[in-house]
């Protein structure tokens, strides 16, 4: 059956209560429609069926939007209401819910499946462009320490980089060496700015953070002028981070 077949085959009937049940949903019955409304909805299973699945939709699309990205929120309700039109304007008739939640069902999915895709494809990126640059330096080139246990503890956070392990905590870590590092008076993180920075950078990409990861970097371009090595990896990474 085609869709303009389905969509002739709706009762009149259905068309009233599928406009009413919109109303509803969007607060716009008075009291005295309301519980007339809910009443039916009680008394006819088909009806009920209907309004549970659309509440369940828009609850859906509400918490996917507000959990996972704001912008597929939208984008859903962007494509939602484009494919509605399409079905207003293929019927002589206003489209029922059935048609709505159908059309604004496959648009969802449509929408999570290329933002999830462009998501991945983004990260995955970003991972691959940390791991083609995370061998670009032994740990030595960077490392200007001087603390035996502080020269441990970055060997150790650069594996955990390398790996894509404990990311948040090694996150953490490096930092707070690389905030303290950049102190105009010296201190023990001084001469620790270019490892802690180039490290966290590409634990950054690892950890889906390409605006985190951009900001380091920068700071890298702009101070490691002792270090022009350095600097050029880091442009040459802020230039191709997605």
């Amino acid at each position: 059956m085609t869709m303009n077949q389905e969509l002739d085959n709706i009762s009149e009937q259905d068309l009233n209560d599928d406009e009413t049940l919109m109303q509803y949903l969007r607060g716009e019955l008075s009291a005295e429609d309301e519980a007339a409304f809910l009443q039916k909805i009680q008394q006819n299973p088909d009806l009920k069926s209907r309004a549970i699945a659309v509440a369940r939709l828009i609850k859906g699309i509400e918490t996917k939007g507000v959990a996972d990205d704001e912008k597929l929120k939208s984008a859903v309700k962007k494509l939602s209401e484009k494919d509605v039109k399409k079905v207003a304007k293929k019927s002589g008739k206003k489209a029922g819910v059935w048609q709505i939640l159908t059309w604004a069902a496959a648009a969802a999915a449509v929408v999570v499946l290329v933002v999830g895709m462009r998501i991945y494809y983004v990260n995955s990126a970003n991972e691959r462009l940390a791991a083609e640059y995370e061998n670009s330096f032994q740990i030595s080139d960077v490392l200007r320490g001087g603390d035996g246990d502080l020269d441990a503890k970055m060997q150790n956070w650069r594996e955990d980089v390398v790996q894509g392990r404990n990311l948040d905590l090694t996150i953490e870590k490096l930092s707070g060496i690389f905030t303290q590092s950049q102190s105009e008076n010296y201190n023990i993180c001084t001469n620790y700015f270019a490892a802690s920075g180039w490290y966290l950078a590409l634990a950054h990409l690892k950890n889906h953070d390409p605006e985190n990861a951009k900001n380091v970097l920068k700071m890298l371009v702009e101070k490691s002028g002792d270090n022009p090595a350095l600097a050029q990896k880091a442009a040459e990474v802020l230039e191709r981070i997605k």
